[in-house]
């Protein structure tokens, strides 16, 4: 990535002057994006999730917030400053820098904002989207997926798990399939790389079948059977 910093009073911006040649701050409001008729979606979640379209590409921008208990007592969006570096939002940016240097599917980091207050900060990010995606829950709602695909979900997680990639929420809302049936992790908050492990890796695949059965047991119509398991596990060991 060709990184570029910006800096105005309390706000930190680095971007990849590869996509954009510059990043203006109001690139990081929603209703900025809103006035351009640019937004082409949002996501449901902690976070706030607008999809928006520019310069004939398409962009997540997500902004930092936490949930639990934490989160309504103290601040949803506000987090202590302890160093660049140890930010949510450098961290995830960077590791998806790693990630993608790898050759491995995720989304392309494009910027992130810092906005510090007095030991606060509070924080957005900006990825490319993934076109003509779904993330699998999606799909399981109305029809079962072919064995191929599950195969390849647990290929795919085995390669992220051989670059010692660590991922702190797999679930089955973090996994995407585009149109050319090409599976795609995302939302690696809170993620790292770290060194290949059987401990940490089957707890990763512990949260992904748990989010299946939290799924199954809440909703009447969930096309997943314990044979796509088994079928997902075939990929994983290859």
């Amino acid at each position: 990535m060709n990184i570029i910093k910006q800096a105005e009073k309390n706000c930190r911006i680095w971007f990849d002057g590869d996509i954009w040649e510059q990043c203006p701050e109001e690139f990081f409001e929603p209703r900025y994006w809103q006035n351009q008729h640019a937004i082409i979606g949002q996501a449901k979640g902690r976070g706030q999730v607008v999809f928006f379209s520019h310069q004939d590409q398409s962009f997540v921008l997500r902004h930092y917030r936490r949930g639990g208990l934490v989160g309504r007592i103290i601040s949803e969006d506000c987090y202590l400053f302890t160093g660049k570096k140890r930010t949510r939002p450098w961290r995830e940016f960077s590791l998806l820098g790693q990630i993608n240097e790898l050759g491995l599917p995720a989304p392309k980091p494009v910027a992130i904002r810092l906005i510090k207050e007095g030991l606060l900060y509070r924080a957005d990010l900006i990825t490319q989207l993934i076109p003509n995606s779904n993330d699998l829950s999606r799909l399981l709602v109305r029809q079962r997926l072919s064995s191929e695909i599950w195969q390849q979900v647990g290929r795919v997680i085995r390669q992220f798990h051989d670059a010692g990639v660590d991922h702190s929420d797999l679930n089955i809302h973090n996994i995407m399939l585009d149109e050319e049936e090409k599976i795609w992790i995302i939302d690696l908050d809170k993620s790292r790389i770290r060194k290949p492990a059987a401990s940490w890796q089957r707890a990763n695949l512990e949260r992904l079948y748990r989010s299946l059965e939290k799924e199954r047991q809440q909703l009447p119509h969930w096309y997943w059977l314990k044979s796509d398991w088994a079928l997902l596990k075939q990929g994983y060991q290859g």
